[in-house]
């Protein structure tokens, strides 16, 4: 061996677990010939299974793309809408119902949201323009917001302590008519999902630092 060049280090064979010393940088495995048939076989079904799931995963995308153009402007709303109302209960995890003095209860329900809404004070109904916006939509337990219609009077004493009197007149006399396009629609199941994740995660550990 020329002065100067260290020998090569003692390595493990991954198939039999030989101790030995490789002739140059490209030895995978011992002496043995048939470790590296072993070694070969080895890693090329590691590189089928890998392609495998690229094409999996392209697969999956492409029918995603696919279902996702067939949608129309009623499915991508529903999305929008749940995404939306999802971060308001999250958001407002912790507070308060929006429409009675009473808490919201803080159990595993809440993360399907079937013991607590995402109240509107203005009402889809009513005010269908104002369904995305973060000031008019507030967590409330279910009795105030279904059996109730809202419990709107109780609301808006309520709303005025979280947004002001000032803001809320403005929500109140806000009838500028919107179209939620597709696109926009897109964009609001995206914004929200990120934020409803972002809150998740917060309300999350303060619940563990709480315990």
């Amino acid at each position: 061996m020329a002065k100067g060049i260290k020998p090569p280090k003692p390595k493990k064979c991954p198939i039999c677990s030989t101790e030995y010393t490789p002739r140059s940088s490209l030895q995978k495995v011992c002496h043995n010939y048939r470790c590296a048939i072993a070694f070969n076989k080895k890693r090329d079904e590691e590189l089928a299974a890998r392609e495998q799931r690229r094409q999996e995963r392209l697969q999956r995308d492409d029918l995603r793309q696919r279902r996702e153009r067939l949608k129309g402007q009623a499915e991508w709303e529903k999305e929008a809408q749940a995404a939306f109302n999802r971060y308001i209960r999250w958001r407002d995890f912790g507070k308060d119902c929006a429409s009675h003095d009473g808490p919201l209860i803080s159990n595993s329900n809440y993360l399907t949201g079937s013991a607590v809404d995402a109240s509107h004070y203005r009402s889809r109904g009513a005010a269908s323009h104002l369904r995305f916006n973060v000031f008019n939509v507030h967590a409330a337990c279910t009795r105030c917001n279904r059996q109730l219609s809202g419990n709107a009077v109780e609301f808006r004493i309520r709303l005025i302590q979280r947004i002001g009197l000032e803001r809320l007149e403005r929500l109140e006399a806000d009838n500028t008519p919107r179209k939620f396009d597709i696109k926009y629609l897109k964009r609001v199941k995206s914004i929200f999902t990120r934020r409803a994740r972002h809150y998740e995660k917060l309300r999350k550990r303060q619940m563990e630092y709480a315990a």
